[in-house]
C-alpha cells in the first residue's frame, strides 16, 4: 500500500492551494493512496471556519493533516527555522506512520523530503511548480551572482536528479531539463481546473443585482496583483478596449488589498472598473458574468516553467482569453485552438491589433464558448491531472 506524505510550504487555508493541490489529494485518496498532509499555514488564514471546513473535508476521506506555522519576518532566520522544523517533523511522521512515498511541492519542501529519503530510503516525487532560483532572480529579489541564488540553483539541480519522479507544469521546461540533466522520469501536469466548479452557467441573481452590468462588455482578471502580474499593462489594454466596445466594464477579482489596486486605476476609468475579492467557491460565478478573461504576466526565463491557474478557469467557463506570449505552453494552447488572442509586445499598436482580432473571434458566439470549454476538458481538467498523478504513483509502487 502506498502511504504518502504531501509536503507544501503553502497553506491549505490559502485559496490557491485549496482549489488546486487539495483537489488532487482528495481524488487520489479515493483511488487508494493513503495521504498525510503537512502544510505551513499563515496565521492570517487560520480562522476557525477555514480550519473546520478543511478538516471536515479531509476527515471524510481519512486524510490526516498536520500543519506548522509559516514564518515570514526575518527570512534569513525564519526560512532555515521552518525548514529544520519541517525536516524533523517529516522524519517523525515517516517513522510513526510508515510513510513510503514523499511528495514535495516546491524546492524548500524538497529539502525537507530529501533528508528523510536519505535517512529512511523512501521514494520521492519532486513536484517542481517552477524554477525557484530563476523566479527570484527574474523578480529582482536575488542577483544571479549572489550566494543565495547559487545555493538554491544548485539544490534544485540536485533534487531534479535525486528525485524518483519529477513533475513539471510545461512541455517547454521538460525539454530543457531533459537536455541539461540526468533525470529519472519527468511528467508534465499543467495547473488543472475542477470542471465541476468552473462551468458555463448563468451568474447568480445576487451578483446580477449587485453589479447591474447586463448588455455591457465585461473583461475580467482574477488572481494576485504585483511582481509577475502586470496590472498597468492590463489597464492600458482596457483603455484601448474602451474605444472598441460600447460601455465596457473591467472586473479585477483579487485577494490583493484594494488600497494597493485602486490608486493605480486612472480617474477616467474608475466608474467602469470594479475591484473585488471573493471566496474561491464564488470565482466561477464572477467569470460567468464576463465576456473575456485577461492575464498579462511578466515574460522572462523562469516563466517558461509556469502555467497560470486562471487560464484553465477562464476557458472552463467558456471565456476566450487575452494573454501575452512567453508564459509556459499557454501561447500554443490559445493559438492552436483559437480560444483567444496572444499579445506579442506591450504596445498600443499591438493592443489595437489584438482587440480587432478578439472582436472577430467573438462573432462566433456560442461556438466560441463551447470551444473554450472543450479545450479545458481536453487539456486542463482535474480528472486528467489526477490520472497523470496516479500513473506516477503506480510507477513508484511497481519499483
Amino acid at each position: 500500500m502506498i502511504r504518502s506524505i504531501y509536503i507544501t510550504y503553502m497553506g491549505l487555508t490559502e485559496p490557491l492551494l485549496y482549489s488546486q493541490s487539495l483537489n488532487y489529494i482528495k481524488d487520489l485518496s479515493e483511488k487508494g493512496i493513503a495521504f498525510r498532509v503537512l502544510s505551513f499555514e499563515k496565521r492570517e488564514f487560520l480562522t476557525k471556519g477555514n480550519l473546520n471546513k478543511i478538516k471536515k473535508e479531509l476527515d471524510e476521506l481519512s486524510i490526516k493533516w498536520s500543519f506548522l506555522i509559516y514564518h515570514k519576518k526575518w527570512q534569513l532566520i525564519s526560512k532555515p527555522y521552518d525548514i529544520i522544523r519541517g525536516i524533523l517533523f517529516v522524519i517523525y511522521l515517516s517513522i510513526r506512520e510508515r510513510i513510503n512515498v514523499i511528495h514535495v511541492r516546491g524546492t524548500l519542501c524538497a529539502i525537507m523530503g530529501s533528508v528523510s529519503k536519505g535517512i529512511l530510503g523512501q521514494k520521492m516525487i519532486f513536484d517542481m511548480r517552477g524554477l525557484m532560483a530563476e523566479e527570484y532572480a527574474d523578480a529582482g529579489i536575488w542577483r544571479r551572482n549572489s550566494a543565495i541564488y547559487k545555493v538554491v540553483d544548485t539544490l534544485e539541480k540536485y533534487f531534479m536528479e535525486y528525485a524518483d519522479e519529477l513533475i513539471v507544469l510545461t512541455h517547454k521546461i521538460k525539454k530543457i531539463l531533459e537536455n541539461k540533466y540526468t533525470v529519472k522520469n519527468i511528467t508534465v501536469i499543467p495547473t488543472c481546473t475542477d470542471l465541476e466548479r468552473f462551468n458555463i452557467n448563468n451568474p447568480s441573481d445576487y451578483l446580477k443585482s449587485k453589479y447591474p452590468i447586463n448588455n455591457k462588455f465585461v473583461m475580467i482578471y482574477t488572481g494576485s496583483i504585483g511582481t509577475w502580474y502586470m496590472l498597468p499593462e492590463m489597464i492600458d489594454f482596457y483603455r484601448k478596449l474602451m474605444q472598441a466596445f460600447a460601455d465596457p466594464v473591467f472586473i479585477i477579482l483579487s485577494q490583493t488589498k484594494k488600497e494597493f489596486i485602486v490608486p493605480t486605476i486612472p480617474a477616467e476609468m474608475k466608474e467602469s472598473v470594479i475591484v473585488e475579492s471573493a471566496h474561491p467557491d464564488k470565482v466561477a460565478d464572477f467569470l460567468n458574468m464576463a465576456n473575456v478573461g485577461i492575464s498579462f504576466i511578466k515574460p522572462c526565463f523562469s516563466k517558461i516553467a509556469s502555467f497560470p491557474t486562471k487560464l484553465g478557469e477562464y476557458l472552463a467557463c467558456g471565456l476566450p482569453v487575452a494573454i501575452n506570449s512567453g508564459i509556459g505552453d499557454t501561447e500554443e494552447i490559445v493559438k492552436e485552438n483559437r480560444v483567444g488572442v496572444v499579445i506579442e509586445n506591450f504596445s498600443i499598436e499591438e493592443y489595437k491589433k489584438r482587440i480587432d482580432e478578439l472582436r472577430e473571434l467573438l462573432r462566433e458566439g456560442e461556438a466560441l464558448k463551447k470551444r473554450c470549454r472543450s479545450v479545458a476538458e481536453r487539456h486542463l481538467s482535474l480528472k486528467e491531472g489526477v490520472e497523470s498523478y496516479q500513473r506516477v504513483y503506480a510507477r513508484l509502487a511497481a519499483n
